[in-house]
């Protein structure tokens, strides 16, 4: 049977709707279970940008497999890598050679055209047939996320892979950071409050200094007018941005946030952290941390917390390894860097109860 491969578009929705009616079209995707027309509206409507790749399969005016593709264009550190979040088939065509040609589809455009360097997959850490397949196509595994996904009544664990093409975006190694000794420096009193739009310029001038952007995924470009617009929209109460103050002086930042918009992930969190560089070691990041996991794990539920740090920032990982945080993989090539790619660590932190079911 012939199989057409084209752009997934809206009206596609109320189709894969029907796909994914079957349970066993679920398995260990991010989509929840009676997931509607209205969900497949709005996810597709994510992949507008050009630089996204949704493919549908097509077989006798059918869709039977669906292949998602989302980069990362307005996100100018990471604009050189990619995440293939779904594939799926239809299980009466399976074994027929659909998700590979899916699957070639996506990687030839991101070779060809697409100008994508890094594309990373998360799979069921527990198949090797899916280890195998993406390893044909040049992915090797990075690492597993500790019950990263809800999956048939338990906590399930994540493999994640990546391919590189590293003629795409070619650049060499960042050079690693400038490591100082620092003499013994007084304690300060650290206040850490939530942010306020009124701290916009306050961010803007942390991230200004070098060693501030260099340890995050900012840049020391950004405006006050972006952080403004940013700290205007921290009003969920299941994220949490924090401040944290030095003799009325934002001195540091940072955010919890959801690892997901996929409710098989509502237990996970993430967190990000930058700090002042004539703040560093003085217990600033330790008072951004404790408010940050305070309230994850007291308040938020989330049972699985989780960081990616650049794998040279030795200074952040012995803080975050102090905090329980287990090194869990390594990201090849994450983020871009003083000119040049970096390796990133990523790490996580379980509640007991999480552990333990």
């Amino acid at each position: 049977m012939t199989t057409t491969l084209r752009r997934a578009e809206i009206k596609d929705a109320s189709e894969i709707a029907g796909l994914f009616a079957r349970e066993e079209m679920l398995h260990f995707t991010d989509v929840p279970p009676h997931s509607g027309v209205g969900y497949w509206e709005k996810r597709l409507a994510e992949y507008a940008d050009a630089a996204h790749l949704p493919l549908v399969a097509i077989v006798k005016n059918e869709i039977v497999g669906l292949c998602l593709l989302k980069a990362w264009p307005h996100h100018i550190r990471r604009k050189h890598s990619a995440v293939l979040s779904l594939l799926a088939v239809n299980p009466a065509h399976r074994k027929r050679g659909i998700g590979r040609e899916l699957v070639g589809a996506i990687l030839r455009a991101c070779d060809e055209w697409l100008n994508i360097r890094r594309i990373e997959v998360a799979i069921d850490a527990r198949s090797a047939p899916l280890r195998k397949f993406y390893a044909s196509f040049g992915f090797e595994s990075e690492g597993i996320c500790a019950k990263a996904r809800a999956h048939q009544g338990a906590a399930a664990d994540l493999g994640l892979m990546s391919r590189i093409n590293s003629t795409n975006m070619a650049a060499g190694a960042s050079p690693p950071l400038a490591v100082s000794k620092r003499r013994k420096l007084a304690p300060v009193k650290i206040i850490v409050r939530p942010a306020t739009p009124d701290d916009a310029e306050g961010f803007a001038a942390v991230f200004a200094t070098r060693g501030a952007s260099n340890g995050t995924l900012q840049h020391p470009y950004t405006s006050a007018e972006i952080w403004r617009a940013r700290l205007a929209s921290n009003n969920s109460t299941r994220e949490c941005m924090f401040a944290a103050v030095v003799n009325g002086k934002v001195v540091g930042n940072a955010g919890v946030h959801l690892a997901s918009d996929s409710s098989r992930e509502k237990h996970v969190c993430g967190i990000g952290i930058s700090i002042m560089d004539t703040y560093q070691g003085r217990g600033v990041g330790r008072a951004l941390m404790n408010a940050c996991l305070d309230y994850a794990d007291r308040w938020a539920n989330y049972s699985r917390v989780q960081l990616t740090v650049h794998a040279d920032n030795t200074r952040a990982i012995k803080l975050y390894e102090s905090l329980g945080f287990e090194t869990e993989g390594r990201h090849r090539e994450f983020s871009f860097r003083e000119g040049g790619y970096v390796d990133a660590l990523f790490m996580a932190r379980l509640t007991k109860a999480l552990v333990e079911a």
